[in-house]
């Protein structure tokens, strides 16, 4: 993904001015070249102090640039930003700086609110019905894979960790030496496919998904939008409503960086809320198989409790 890059007109008078220019005023100039999205988001202070030298010394580089203060001469720099262009992971970490520079707290109340939001979508978004049709799936499929890269890896794991708790007939397509291509080629009519990922979508995730649905696999997508690229061979969408999109879209950030990464708490409401329907609708054979796993791992001590430490004589 392309860093944003100086506005060309201010690269060329730069560019014209440099040997005109003092060497303080010099380091300074290749400094706004190298961070355009610094520019765009930080204040002159906080430009300065990562450039070492005083705030007036970027004044008078805008000066010498043509521009009568420094915020004349920073707003191509956040037109730019603003404009039709993947945001950065650069980009979101500068704001979050940003941010953070005025407020403590700011940051983490805006990263609670998008988690918040998330979860809080699930059951709007998704009706119990649609849910319902996804549990009918499972409970006839022969087996089930669960598949996440990158991201969704971990929450892959944990969904599959639940999932055999309550039946038998489950895969996590790990990718371990690189065979999850083979392991999707073991699902075939009549089984499932679990796909998690979000934007920004994982080519392998999008590629495995689709290779299994050309194999007749039923793909139950756990998502962030119906328009996500893994509904469109999926059998079932269940998806969330994200507050920070502007993240990974082409728009600025209007109300601050949560993070400079994005938050998977909607994938995982996704992946709880789908294994408590199975559950729920899983009758006697989901009990039976609690009892038979609770069992074991209490005779193997799986869990640490106080009761099993022996006292010291």
């Amino acid at each position: 993904m392309p860093l944003p890059s100086t506005p060309p007109l201010i690269l060329q008078r730069l560019q014209g001015l440099l040997d005109q220019l003092s060497p303080e005023l010099r380091r300074a100039a290749h400094w706004v070249v190298d961070h355009p999205a610094e520019v765009s988001l930080w204040s002159m202070r906080r430009q300065a102090q990562a450039l070492g030298v005083a705030p007036a010394t970027m004044l008078r580089l805008a000066r010498a640039a043509g521009y009568e203060s420094y915020e004349t001469f920073r707003a191509p720099f956040q037109a730019a930003l603003a404009g039709k262009r993947p945001i950065t992971l650069r980009d979101r970490a500068a704001q979050l700086q940003a941010t953070q520079s005025r407020s403590r707290v700011s940051g983490h109340d805006r990263l609670t609110e998008i988690q918040a939001k998330a979860i809080q979508s699930i059951v709007s978004v998704n009706s119990p019905e649609v849910f319902d049709s996804a549990v009918k799936t499972l409970l006839t499929a022969r087996h089930v894979g669960f598949l996440g890269t990158r991201s969704a890896f971990g929450i892959a794991f944990q969904m599959h960790y639940a999932y055999q708790l309550v039946r038998r007939n489950s895969m996590l397509i790990d990718g371990l030496g690189g065979l999850q291509p083979e392991a999707i080629d073991n699902l075939c009519e009549g089984d499932a496919l679990i796909v998690i990922s979000q934007a920004p979508y994982p080519s392998a995730t999008v590629r495995l998904a689709r290779q299994a649905a050309q194999q007749g696999v039923a793909i139950i997508a756990l998502t962030d939008t119906p328009l996500s690229p893994l509904t469109t061979d999926a059998r079932h969408v269940l998806t969330f409503d994200r507050a920070d999109h502007e993240q990974v879209d082409h728009r600025p950030l209007q109300r601050g960086a949560g993070s400079f990464f994005h938050t998977t708490a909607g994938l995982l409401g996704l992946a709880e809320h789908l294994i408590a329907r199975l559950t729920a609708r899983g009758g006697e054979a989901v009990l039976n198989r609690l009892s038979e796993i609770e069992a074991r791992m209490n005779a193997d001590k799986v869990f640490w409790s106080t009761a099993s430490v022996q006292p010291n004589h």
